[in-house]
């Protein structure tokens, strides 16, 4: 875990086509290196360059989690949940800068989807215009990919609920 003392740092990552994609960038005083962690990747999913000079205060994560432990319990939750809130926005950038629209879709019927008796359903009555907020197009277009994937036998749909039937055919 860092501390940014002065300076300018970006974390980025690499998209497959290795490209970089800057995710934010941190100013002094702020702190980065722990979402990770807190989030239990094993590995960092991001890497970190210093765009100016600049001076880093080093901490071991422990120093954080012992605290986090011993807060308040409504606390705890209120903090993991801004965590995790945190890591689903720095998602979203690289999802928006690296996805095709047809890519997003899929990746957002994915996230939400939930497995059950074998059969892979989205049952939050999601709107097609509510769909096009999130992965950032026109509902027209979420529309035109979710008919085609219907008429190709990959997905089912109705008021309510989107059944993805051959998941590994979406983009």
């Amino acid at each position: 875990m860092y501390l940014l003392k002065q300076g300018l740092v970006k974390l980025a990552e690499d998209a497959d086509d290795g490209q970089p994609v800057t995710i934010v960038l941190i100013k002094d005083g702020e702190m980065f290196g722990f979402l990770d962690c807190l989030n239990n990747h094993l590995e960092h999913t991001q890497y970190a360059v210093a765009l100016t000079d600049s001076t880093l205060l080093s901490f071991p994560i422990e120093i954080i989690l012992k605290h986090i432990e011993n807060l308040p319990e409504i606390e705890r939750a209120l903090f993991y949940s801004l965590v995790q809130q945190v890591a689903e926005a720095k998602q979203l950038v690289y999802v928006h800068s690296k996805m095709t629209v047809p890519e997003r879709i899929s990746w957002y019927l994915k996230k939400l989807a939930k497995k059950d008796k074998g059969i892979t359903t989205i049952t939050i009555p999601l709107t097609h215009e509510e769909i096009s907020y999130m992965v950032g197009c026109s509902r027209q277009k979420v529309t035109t990919y979710l008919s085609k994937w219907r008429k190709e036998g990959i997905i089912q749909y109705d008021r309510g609920f989107i059944q993805l039937i051959d998941i590994e055919k979406l983009p």
